[in-house]
């Protein structure tokens, strides 16, 4: 059975009880990830991969240091999940579980085919998508997405799809949620549950913070920008594209 990581910033106790209480209430076995604060281990050796140029010309801001805190956090569970060669779900200490959702998951993570090794547990957070059911079992139900959720609340992960994180992660230049949802790059696929069985509690105030986006662009910057926008909208049709006929052939 895959662990359960709560990511926790040592100082947030409040978070930490609630979470606690939430999967004490399940029975289930947890542990705590003492997360990366980006404001105050800014010289952490994990940020020598960002990349702040690169981020300013294909976002038009900086990441900030929540989340540059949030990447190494996440880096290192991936990291962990490939050196134990064991699966995990990681939560975020801000999340609301489903009690009844969330531990129908939990009893059916090792039937799972080898190609979902990365599922998103939360609700998607664009405005617009389309899913495809793959897998149902029991009250669990697992679609492939066309878009990424958004959003790290919590996800199920397998070694081998961490490993594809980590090989295309050694720049970073984008918040890692987004990069994660950048399936056409990483080859780790767009999973998730319908319904959910997390969301995120909206009266526990983020501590990511974001940086503010530059006012003035010069027209090379503009070029770059719509130029990396088009080829990521060009890349994810694609690969859409590409998971259709493999699935469709799979299914027969």
């Amino acid at each position: 059975m895959p662990e359960i990581v709560i990511v926790n910033l040592p100082q947030s106790s409040e978070r930490r009880a609630q979470i606690s209480a939430q999967l004490n209430r399940l029975g289930l076995p947890f542990h705590f990830f003492s997360a990366i604060d980006g404001r105050t281990q800014g010289n952490h050796p994990l940020m020598q991969h960002y990349n702040a140029k690169l981020s300013i010309q294909v976002r038009g801001r900086k990441l900030s240091a929540g989340q540059l805190g949030c990447f190494a956090s996440h880096y290192l569970l991936w990291q962990e999940c490939v050196t134990k060669q064991q699966s995990i779900i990681v939560l975020e200490d801000d999340a609301i579980v489903d009690d009844e959702r969330f531990k129908a998951f939990y009893q059916v993570c090792d039937q799972f085919p080898t190609h979902m090794g990365f599922i998103r547990l939360h609700q998607h957070r664009r405005k617009s998508y389309r899913s495809q059911r793959i897998f149902e079992q029991q009250q669990v139900c697992v679609a492939r997405f066309n878009k990424g959720h958004m959003g790290t609340i919590g996800y199920y992960l397998t070694p081998t799809a961490a490993a594809s994180l980590l090989k295309h992660a050694n720049t970073w230049y984008l918040p890692v949620d987004i990069y994660m949802d950048h399936f056409w790059i990483h080859k780790v696929d767009s999973y998730g549950l319908e319904p959910p069985c997390l969301c995120h509690d909206d009266e526990i105030e983020s501590e990511i913070g974001y940086s503010k986006k530059h006012k003035h662009y010069t027209l090379a910057q503009k070029v770059r920008r719509e130029m990396f926008n088009g080829y990521n909208l060009l890349a994810r049709h694609i690969h859409n594209l590409k998971f259709y006929f493999w699935h469709r052939t799979l299914r027969k």
